[in-house]
């Protein structure tokens, strides 16, 4: 064998064991974050149909609402109403869909939560590689916002002075208080890790590795994943309103 030959042998060799390696490194498996509600008390939220605005037939806007609500079940200090219930308040309300900021409230005052979602579809493809995209608004009760507007101030007095000023009117957040929107493209390299790491997550036998694989052709297990994206950012969008000086979050899975 020649010394160039050799060298390409070696070259050779290098090359499987780097692509082995990557292969090794990108199966390893790592669990996602968990939902967490930033709240110190307990609240009820619930979940209204998604209005479908992709322009897509088979997009199904209750069927990710009841996705949403057992994602957010997960999340501490978080009850849900069941989704049956919000269907027959906007049934007495005679409410095809919630569209606007004033039907938004109004349904939240008749379900008695603390806070309410609402939503689009903004795009729906489901062929491999699938991609939706999704645009979440959540409405709180004013009543709630009153009461953390007043836990605010008074951190924000304590220790400074004595007294808060109690002729102030307390200005409520706009509504809706936080709002994701996004876009997941399975075939995005980013999008396919936070998959994997998700369907791993979900898979009953933890030595198929290739199992996740459902969540990425599967358009029924892709919408999930994209729920708990939703929600994860929502979370995190919440913990920023309520929290101005938390650092910037990172990615989902990140």
């Amino acid at each position: 064998m020649t010394s160039e030959q050799a060298m390409r042998v070696s070259l050779l060799a290098a090359l499987t064991a780097m692509l082995a390696g990557g292969c090794d490194m990108f199966d390893r498996y790592r669990p996602i974050d968990p939902l967490v509600a930033p709240y110190a008390t307990r609240r009820v939220w619930a979940v209204a149909p998604l209005n479908n605005e992709s322009g897509s037939t088979q997009a199904d806007g209750v069927r990710i609402a009841d996705q949403l609500s057992r994602q957010l079940a997960n999340a501490g200090n978080l009850d849900v109403m069941p989704l049956n219930r919000v269907l027959l308040a906007m049934e007495g309300l005679k409410l095809n869909a919630v569209r606007t900021p004033a039907e938004a409230m109004k349904l939240m005052s008749t379900l008695g939560v603390d806070g309410l979602l609402v939503g689009s579809i903004s795009a729906h493809d489901p062929y491999d590689p699938p991609k939706l995209g999704l645009v979440i608004d959540l409405y709180t009760s004013p009543k709630l916002e009153a009461r953390d507007a007043i836990d605010a101030r008074r951190l924000t007095y304590a220790g400074t002075e004595n007294t808060q000023p109690t002729n102030e009117k307390i200005k409520l957040s706009k509504q809706p208080v936080t709002s994701v929107t996004f876009l997941l493209d399975a075939a995005d390299p980013t999008t396919r890790e936070q998959i994997q790491r998700y369907g791993q997550d979900r898979s009953a036998d933890e030595k198929d590795k290739r199992s996740w694989r459902r969540y990425r052709i599967s358009m029924d297990l892709f919408s999930e994943f994209a729920s708990y994206v939703a929600c994860w950012r929502l979370m995190q969008a919440e913990k920023q309103r309520i929290t101005p000086a938390a650092t910037e979050p990172a990615r989902p899975g990140a």
